[in-house]
């Protein structure tokens, strides 16, 4: 059974700056620079008119992971993340990570609604690990890790739209 994934993040920019933004494939680059810039790559950013679809490659070091994964897959985990918005003020899209060599994949849809402050970014997916009894734990890590990685890219790229 999946692990459920909610996350919601506030930008003090309106909907169609940070729309700009992610339609942007120097964003994307400067993201992967400055945001775990050693373990990141952007592999694609296709613009499609009335969307961008980018593929960023992430790699995590096994040292880094917990030692319930170590034990069912040793050695460094590379996971393919494709993150997809459409354009404008009303922008959504979808999001979905997959690891190399392993049972696991997280997927889901992101929304950009205005606020009375800026915008926010609301993220609804689910994490699956198809392991027999460990999977539920992994899952969990695997969410946990997911918010972390998008708050550091909130920071970054609040940075990022007060700049250009």
């Amino acid at each position: 059974m999946a692990t459920k994934l909610h996350h919601s993040i506030d930008f003090p920019c309106p909907p169609a700056q940070f729309a700009a933004a992610v339609a942007d494939e120097q964003y994307w680059k400067d993201l992967v620079a400055n945001v775990a810039a050693d373990l990141s790559d952007l592999d694609s950013f296709t613009d499609e008119g009335d969307k961008v679809t980018v593929v960023l490659r992430q790699r995590v070091p096994e040292k880094n992971l917990p030692s319930m994964v170590t034990k069912i897959r040793p050695g460094d985990l590379e996971i393919t993340r494709t993150v997809v918005w459409s354009k404008g003020e009303a922008a959504e899209g979808a999001f979905t990570a997959v690891v190399s060599g392993a049972p696991a994949k997280v997927k889901g849809s992101q929304r950009l609604i205005a606020t009375s402050t800026g915008c926010e970014i609301s993220f609804d997916g689910s994490v699956e690990v198809s392991i027999p009894f460990v999977g539920g734990k992994v899952e969990k890590a695997i969410a946990e890790n997911v918010v972390q990685l998008i708050e550091a890219e909130h920071e970054y790229t609040t940075e990022w739209i007060n700049t250009h």
